[in-house]
């Protein structure tokens, strides 16, 4: 008895359908340019920092900027898993970041509740990953998102900490 594999040209690498993982590789492109754009404007504020905070921003920035590169490039591994190819235009970024960039010339205080607001939006974009895969039984990118969401909600706390801004 011979066997004879059939392509299916519905099928995706892994095993998932194309529009399944359309779906999901919108999700991690939209959350990739936002993601690029929080990068850059942590590196704005760890380079621009002045006065009596230096140290608490200078070090905390450079810490979440270290993370965010390092999870910028698995989201784009992540898309690149699927055959498909993440965002890399700067123009693409801005446009389609949920994220703005700023101005240096914050206080910290100023700088970590932008931080803040930048991390309930990126932990809102990671949800809409998790949700997506979740929907079509991608345990890697849910296993991902989890990670960074985790992450994400220390981040919030600690920053919340310092601005005094806490959590109800």
């Amino acid at each position: 008895m011979e066997t004879t594999l059939k392509e299916n040209t519905n099928a995706q690498k892994l095993g998932f359908k194309k529009l399944e993982t359309a779906e999901v590789v919108s999700n991690l492109n939209r959350t990739l340019c936002s993601y690029q754009v929080f990068f850059h404007k942590l590196q704005n504020f760890h380079w621009n920092i002045v006065g009596t905070d230096f140290f608490d921003v200078h070090e905390i920035t450079q810490e979440l900027y270290e993370k965010t590169l390092k999870n910028i490039d698995d989201i784009a591994e992540r898309i690149r898993v699927f055959g498909q190819v993440p965002v890399v235009k700067l123009s693409e970024y801005e446009s389609q970041s949920i994220i703005e960039e700023s101005n240096p010339d914050k206080s910290a205080e100023m700088m970590f509740y932008a931080l803040i607001s930048d991390i309930e939006k990126l932990t809102e974009l990671f949800l809409a990953v998790h949700e997506s895969a979740s929907k079509y039984g991608d345990v890697g990118t849910t296993h991902m998102c989890g990670e960074y969401i985790k992450e994400l909600e220390t981040y919030h706390w600690q920053l919340s900490a310092w601005t005094k801004k806490y959590i109800a």
